[in-house]
């Protein structure tokens, strides 16, 4: 698995080319891996290592939810830089 400077830098590129969104899941699941590629590193999760899968709803007829499965590192990385992202773009804002 790659080091956590690595890890930070796939994670801010899945962010800016918005294969994973920016917002806090809606549920967050964890267990044993289960054979998945990971959405950060694209490595697979094994069941010796620990699986989190976020979800998130979408508003579509019918309803439908994205689901994405990280390594336990992996998505400390991506709430690092999603939080990050957030609070650049907040900061950023004209004050009302």
């Amino acid at each position: 698995m790659p080091d956590e400077p690595m890890l930070r830098e796939k994670a801010r590129a899945v962010l800016r080319s918005g294969r994973m969104p920016s917002r806090t899941p809606d549920r967050t699941y964890g267990g044993p891996g289960s054979r998945v590629t990971c959405a950060i590193c694209s490595e697979l999760i094994t069941p010796d290592q620990a699986e989190i899968e976020i979800e998130f709803g979408r508003r579509a007829v019918p309803p439908n939810l994205d689901r994405y499965f990280l390594h336990v590192r992996c998505m400390a990385a991506w709430e690092f830089e999603r939080t990050k992202v957030s609070a650049q773009h907040f900061l950023s804002r004209p004050a009302d």
